[in-house]
């Protein structure tokens, strides 16, 4: 039971993830971040060029890397190669379409 649990979260880290980002998004990073409406007219608490919108890059590039090794090792305890290699690749690919929706889908603009 622990392995198929294993074998699973890469898959459902992403998407618990990202609903609790987006609340923090909206309640802490855009304030301390500024929301990179306006680049030139940008200012935050921290007196930065960084925004929410570089650390949402940022953060779920990060995560998506992570992930990815992550079910790498997991992969090494499949035994049929086609196995392994499908479940990297779904993992990943899943991983890399949610990152590109959810930076382009929430940009603060």
């Amino acid at each position: 039971m622990k392995k198929k649990i294993m074998t699973i979260m890469p898959i459902i880290i992403m998407p618990i993830f990202i609903p609790i980002y987006i609340i923090l998004d909206k309640l802490i990073l855009v304030d301390v971040f500024g929301c990179g409406c306006v680049p030139s007219t940008q200012t935050n608490m921290l007196n930065i060029p960084f925004n929410a919108n570089d650390l949402r890059v940022t953060v779920f590039s990060i995560l998506t890397i992570i992930l990815a090794i992550w079910s790498m090792v997991i992969a090494k305890s499949i035994k049929r190669k086609i196995v392994k290699v499908l479940y990297c690749f779904t993992v990943i690919l899943l991983d890399v379409i949610l990152t590109l929706w959810i930076v382009n889908a929430f940009m603060w603009a």
